[in-house]
């Protein structure tokens, strides 16, 4: 009645703009785990009003959209009538526990004076070239009988009712968010929010750095005219690209176009359709376009008759389909890398493909080799290990060293060598072996500290193994020196597997791993930068160096790509803004002038979806049937409509001035109370909702409307209240618990602290009711104290509380409220030890006490004297000079006889100087018999008078 929380606006004031993301209304109501953002906003907005700011503190409804249309569909209602009903619920839940929310900025989505605005944007995109229309066949759900966006997927299933989609073609509305893409990533650095919350808008976008290439398709019956696109961030590992893979996606379409695939094939693809796994798209580093199916599912796919020409080798190398590559990420092809790409990897093993090491570790340090061997410019330092096979027998090679060391032959690359080659010189100049061949690269290992007593060296390398073979037994003269230094051993391949998991080539158990794996199984996989082998003319080279020189060698060129795709903006049902666009014959897709707007929603009896894949609205031919506004001839309405999204968007700017009839929001409004400065929601939310409306926020920067590249300076995230078993609250389960029945039983500020109390704020915690029984005493024991105010101030209290003052101001600005109310109960603490309160001190304590508890301190306030509203009072201030308590010595007697000495604060009681003197064991001792009288004289005695 008195318009506490009325949001004022003083140029001369700061301003805070607190903003929790509104619900939608749905008919279940609150339950306990949903307001606990609500309390939080509510804390802070009222700390930041009580420290003199202009605090905007809104709440209105995200009416429109799928939840609302499906539960009036399921409950045979209008869907007007069951959101009003439903808003009026949530306000009178919301009510009882007390937000301070300025309810004459409350909006509505489904308000045709909000959505108006909304539909002006649409135009704004419109007209700017960023909303098109599309015939790409989308994600269609059966069930809900919608499009869907790819974000609104969970693998290839609807994310709301977690039925298989299909791809239809229908005619859609896509907005190019992709355009805006670089822009929402690179302007994160500037946002005040938890750097995994940029991590998953980061993700999300998925913007990778690579090349994309065309590789040249031998097709049967056409030649060569064909090409298919590869992009991949790896084009340093082109050489080991041994087979290629397409998406079922991409396969269909080829297919649509002309290939005359096998059955095998179209059978194949059909199903990968229908089943794809329900996982969330991401990208790997080496292949942008792969899925991150498990390993240990199995990989599945089928051979085309298609193959495809590595333009770096010549090799024809075989086309697969694989539904381990996705067609809506990347190109939906890619080149397969299986030594260096785990799911490649997988993929080559079961078909029994060929597996090409192409990259090597290595490890740079051109001083201490330069100083290992003197006059050898050694840029990449790696050490070759070679397990060298016998011609003729199933033996192995093995140098025995006189200092006891025993271990294969190593060697380390000089300029200009090829790690093969640097082995085949080892072993030449140690054995005296000449007619070797290569087997096989074995992948490499970690980095060791490795130490070669015959060279006297001690460096830190990176090894890399090769299986070779003696061809015959040709051999040249070896320096007297080297067989001096150790013999030659002939092992069978069980010493070498013994030795290996026993011991290591290089002394180090990591090397051991990796050679024991690579033998026994040949799952050795090395995904990291490194020195190019097996690669021609480009061996040598850093992976960088590689990557620019391949490039270059076949013709590729520098890309970017992006898991985001454009946001498919069409909904086929009813219950949305309608799209303010006509279709005209002539004119093709015409806007509906900005005067003319709003496009009302018609009022309908029958809304159901129409089955057809059409929206209902087709169906209300008095509204679809209009003059095209350019030519005036015949037109149709646009009756798809938009997806929820659209009006949670931009909503935040229409709190800012809800009455504006001439824009979104007035630039001056705007100007003020832009951005956000604390947005308060879940997790859940960090991607979508929050890309969606950094992009429409972008875009509005872009045209004028508003002055600032974000809008949320500062995000926090509410962790999910689970129920008092551990589960998600459900009322299928049962397991659901109604904060009406809180408030009704233990009162809304118990539950308030509760709820901030439970733990930090940004953690997932079970309900448990005691909890709230603890709040409601805490509350009880701050009434009962009221009756101990004194008027002068109480000195020993004064330490204590500005500390709190201090703790509770910093951890709400936090958000660490569980801690800040802790801090309360140990001020209360310390009252009730003292026993008593001055009046100003008292004061402070419920201002502070306030923002959590606003009925009670309120009520307090009042029986202390306070003027007004405690919620317009002005939030305490410390002062650090008295955080330390001023103390001092007294003498402690016993029967006149001095006993022992007390350090007590100034102020203390004579309660306080007796518990502390009789805690102290060598004055205890002489209490035994029993205290008659205590005698007090503050600042100078303490006197006990016993028994005699």
């Amino acid at each position: 009645d008195s318009n506490l929380y009325q949001t004022t606006e003083d140029p001369k004031k700061k301003k805070t703009f607190v903003l929790d993301m509104f619900p939608y209304p749905s008919g279940e109501g609150l339950h306990v785990g949903h307001p606990k953002g609500y309390i939080a906003s509510d804390v802070y907005s009222r700390h930041m009003r009580m420290r003199g700011n202009d605090v905007l503190h809104p709440m209105g409804w995200d009416a429109f959209g799928l939840p609302a249309e499906n539960f009036a569909l399921k409950n045979k209602i209008h869907p007007r009538i069951a959101v009003e009903k439903n808003i009026k619920r949530f306000k009178e839940q919301l009510s009882i526990l007390g937000f301070d929310y300025d309810w004459k900025r409350e909006i509505n989505t489904t308000d045709p004076k909000y959505y108006k605005w909304t539909q002006w944007i649409f135009l704004q995109l419109f007209k700017k070239g960023l909303a098109y229309q599309s015939d790409e066949p989308i994600n269609w759900c059966p069930s809900c009988m919608t499009g869907l966006a790819n974000e609104d997927l969970e693998g290839n299933s609807c994310e709301r009712c977690g039925t298989l989609v299909e791809k239809k073609k229908l005619p859609q509305w896509v907005l190019r968010i992709t355009d805006y893409a670089d822009r929402l990533i690179e302007d994160l650095k500037t946002l005040n929010w938890a750097e995994h919350i940029k991590e998953l808008q980061r993700n999300w976008i998925g913007r990778s750095e690579g090349h994309s290439l065309q590789l040249a398709l031998k097709v049967p019956g056409q030649g060569e005219k064909h090409k298919v696109e590869i992009f991949t961030t790896r084009l340093d590992t082109l050489a080991g690209a041994t087979f290629v893979v397409v998406s079922p996606e991409l396969a269909d379409r080829w297919i649509n176009i002309g290939w005359k695939a096998s059955e095998e094939v179209k059978k194949y693809v059909v199903a990968a359709l229908k089943q794809r796994d329900k996982e969330h798209v991401r990208t790997t580093a080496l292949s942008a376009s792969v899925a991150p199916a498990p390993l240990e599912k199995e990989k599945t796919g089928v051979k085309t008759d298609i193959t495809a020409k590595n333009p770096l080798t010549g090799e024809d190398i075989p086309v697969f389909v694989s539904d381990y590559v996705l067609g809506n990420v990347g190109t939906g092809a890619i080149m397969a890398v299986p030594a260096h790409d785990d799911r490649d990897f997988e993929f080559a093993k079961k078909y029994k493909l060929p597996i090409k090491y192409v990259v090597a570790p290595y490890f740079i340090d051109e001083t201490e080799n330069s100083k290992s061997r003197p006059g050898v410019e050694i840029k990449h330092r790696t050490i070759g290990v070679g397990i060298v096979k016998h011609w003729a027998e199933d033996k192995y090679l093995m140098l025995d060293w006189k200092n006891g060391w025993t271990g294969f032959i190593t060697g380390g690359v000089d300029k200009g060598e090829d790690l093969a080659d640097s082995i085949r010189r080892e072993i030449k100049e140690e054995t005296g072996y000449t007619n070797v061949r290569l087997l096989e690269h074995l992948g490499g290992p970690n980095i060791s500290d490795f130490y070669a007593p015959h060279k006297k060296l001690n460096q830190r390398v990176l090894g890399y193994g090769m299986y070779l073979e003696l061809i015959d037994a040709t051999r040249v003269g070896v320096p007297k020196e080297e067989l001096e230094k150790h013999s030659m051993l002939w092992v069978d391949k069980d010493r070498v597997l013994a030795f290996l998991k026993k011991g290591s080539p290089m002394g180090d158990s990591r090397y051991s791993e990796m050679y024991w794996e690579r033998l026994t199984t040949e799952n050795y996989i090395y995904s990291g930068d490194g020195l190019l082998i097996n690669s021609g003319e480009f061996n040598g080279l850093s992976s960088s160096e590689g990557q620019e020189a391949i490039a270059k060698k076949v013709k590729a060129k520098k890309a970017t790509n992006y898991k985001l795709r454009d946001w498919v903006f069409s909904r086929q049902r009813y219950w949305g803004e309608p799209i303010p666009i006509i279709h005209c014959v002539k004119c093709g897709a015409v806007p509906v002038p900005e005067k003319d707007l709003p496009v009302l929603l018609p009022e309908v009896e029958s809304y159901e979806p129409s089955g057809t894949g059409e929206s209902p609205l087709v169906k209300i031919t008095d509204w679809v049937n209009v003059k095209c506004p350019e030519c005036g001839g015949s037109g149709k309405r646009e009756t798809n409509t938009m997806p929820q999204w659209a009006g949670s968007s931009w909503y935040y700017l229409r709190y800012m001035d809800p009455g504006c009839e001439t824009s979104p929001v007035s630039k001056k409004k705007e100007k003020y109370w832009s951005p956000v400065d604390v947005y308060v929601g879940g997790i859940d939310h960090a991607t979508r909702h929050l890309i969606y409306a950094r992009f429409w926020h972008k875009f509005l920067y872009d045209i004028g409307t508003v002055s600032t590249v974000e809008p949320f300076a500062r995000l926090n995230t509410v962790g999910f209240i689970l129920a008092e078993d551990g589960r998600k609250m459900s009322k299928r389960v049962g397991n659901v618990i109604n904060p009406d029945d809180m408030v009704e039983e233990y009162g809304s500020d118990a539950f308030r602290i509760y709820e901030m109390f439970m733990g930090p704020f940004e953690n997932t915690i079970a309900w448990n009711t005691k909890g709230v029984v603890g709040a409601r005493r805490f509350i009880e024991r701050i009434c009962k104290f009221s009756d101990k105010i004194v008027p002068e101030t109480i000195p020993s209290l004064e330490p204590a509380l500005h500390q709190t003052i201090k703790k509770v101001g910093e951890d709400i600005q936090a958000f660490k409220f569980n801690t800040a109310i802790s801090q309360l109960m140990i001020c209360l603490n310390e009252m009730e030890t003292i026993g008593s309160v001055g009046k100003e001190q008292w004061k402070n304590y419920l201002a502070l006490l306030a923002p959590f508890a606003p009925h009670v301190s309120e009520e307090l306030w009042g029986g202390a004297g306070g003027n007004s509203s405690i919620h317009t009072s002005e939030w305490p201030s410390y002062e650090e000079s008295k955080f330390e308590k001023e103390t001092y010595v007294i003498a402690v007697q016993v029967n006149g006889k001095s006993r022992g000495t007390i350090t007590l604060i100034k102020g203390a009681s004579e309660v306080e100087a007796k518990d502390l003197a009789e805690a102290d064991p060598a004055i205890a001792k002489w209490l035994v018999k029993g205290v008659k009288k205590v005698v007090y004289i503050p600042g100078k005695v303490l006197n006990f008078v016993i028994q005699s």
